[in-house]
């Protein structure tokens, strides 16, 4: 009895490990999987074979039955770090990105964790680069931006000290902006001046805030508070970064804002002059005169000005 109790479990154990090994996407059970498998050895050595002769299919469907039947094997880091890198240099960056996440969630100790940080960050940095391209030519990326996006933030995310981070950061602005998006472009480059104050973009983050609204102020009804908004958002990027090289353009965007603003003015007193009340007039007339530079606006104020008190 004892006997045939021992075999049926044998039998029983065979048949299980047989399931195993053709499961497809799933683990493997416990008790199948080793540190050292030969199947799995004999898999990355098949892999590695038809990396060598150029074909990069064949390569990625060994690599993955080694990590779909053997991912505790010794070999399913270096696996998973090629299936990756075979993704990219077959021209589809969604998986290779995948494959390095992967990589970085499941090997944090691996000694080319670093490397998959940073070919993670290049593979994201390529889909938010050449979408930004495209867009300008009217041309339809291959990746969605919202997958983009959620790219650059697990880039982001997976090493928020890292120069990485600002930089992707950064490209999720420029991304949104590209792709009309006002709105999520200027809470992506604030979240970058904000949590990123000393990176070599935030600068140029601080300057487009205030080119987007500024652009905004000039479209449908012309809004006076984001020309307001805009004008702060280039005083503080001379606050911040009084050197960087957006300076002498945020001084220039300024004086545009403020001589918009006595324009502006200069039109409220010829209102009231036109409709005969000269002291509203006068008044703006004079406020015209007081803030402005030299130049054919303040002379003009000045002229009205003399008229009406003949």
């Amino acid at each position: 009895m004892k006997l045939a109790l021992s075999l049926l479990t044998a039998v029983l154990s065979m048949y299980v490990v047989s399931c195993s090994s053709f499961s497809g996407d799933s683990p493997a059970l416990q008790g199948t999987v080793r540190g050292d498998n030969p199947q799995a050895a004999a898999l990355f050595e098949n892999g590695r074979r038809w990396e060598a002769v150029g074909e990069k299919k064949k390569a990625l469907k060994s690599y993955g039955s080694l990590l779909s039947r053997y991912p505790a094997d010794k070999r399913a880091s270096d696996a998973r770090f090629r299936e990756a890198v075979l993704y990219n240099e077959i021209g589809d960056p969604r998986r290779a990105f995948d494959s390095y996440q992967w990589f970085i969630e499941s090997y944090p100790d691996s000694t080319r964790f670093a490397e998959a940080v940073a070919q993670q960050e290049a593979v994201a940095r390529a889909a938010a680069e050449g979408s930004i391209r495209t867009s300008f030519l009217g041309l339809k990326s291959r990746l969605d931006r919202k997958i983009i996006i959620g790219m650059l933030s697990k880039v982001r995310d997976n090493a928020p000290r890292a120069n990485s981070a600002s930089n992707a950061q950064y490209l999720m602005g420029r991304l949104n902006e590209t792709r009309k998006r006002p709105v999520e472009a200027i809470v992506a480059y604030e979240k970058l001046i904000d949590e990123y104050p000393n990176a070599s973009k935030s600068p140029d983050a601080q300057f487009r805030v205030g080119e987007i609204l500024l652009k905004q102020s000039y479209e449908g009804n012309r809004d006076r508070a984001n020309l307001d908004r805009a004008r702060d958002a280039y005083q503080d990027l001379l606050l911040a970064y009084p050197d960087s090289s957006f300076s002498p353009q945020a001084k220039q965007r300024i004086a545009s804002i403020g001589s918009q603003d006595l324009k502006a003015t200069y039109n409220v007193a010829e209102f009231y002059r036109k409709k005969g009340e000269r002291d509203s007039a006068a008044f703006y007339y004079q406020e015209v005169i007081d803030r402005a530079e030299p130049s054919d606006l303040k002379n003009q104020a000045i002229a009205r000005l003399a008229q009406m008190k003949q």
